[in-house]
């Protein structure tokens, strides 16, 4: 190895070395104020303002079941057009379909 690769491996280790030990130390980067950086055994502040949100318990889904779906797309995660019922205009359902969720019309069981 010639003298001067060796000189250049050595000061990328030394600056990989610096760099790993300002991010263990909590030195703040750039851009970052100082009165915000947590400290070794310092837990985050706690948030100030209004309590915890009341979520609904469960939303109602339309009416009817989504029809069976005969074939899968090979796609490992294919993407969705909805997520829940309530994203689908009119009475459709989100369903699963072919290659991902999409709203379909919904299936009446005969009674």
């Amino acid at each position: 190895m010639r003298p001067s690769s060796f000189l250049v491996l050595a000061v990328l280790l030394v600056l990989g070395m610096l760099v790993g030990q300002a991010a263990v130390s909590g030195v703040p980067y750039r851009g970052q104020q100082a009165e915000h950086v947590v400290a070794k055994g310092q837990g985050p502040r706690p948030a100030k303002g209004p309590g915890p949100v009341q979520l609904p318990s469960k939303v109602p889904s339309k009416p009817g079941s989504c029809p069976r779906i005969l074939m899968m797309c090979a796609m490992m995660n294919p993407p969705n057009a909805c997520m829940r019922d309530s994203e689908c205009m009119g009475n459709k359902k989100c369903c699963m379909g072919t290659c991902g969720r999409v709203c379909m019309k919904p299936k009446w069981s005969k009674n």
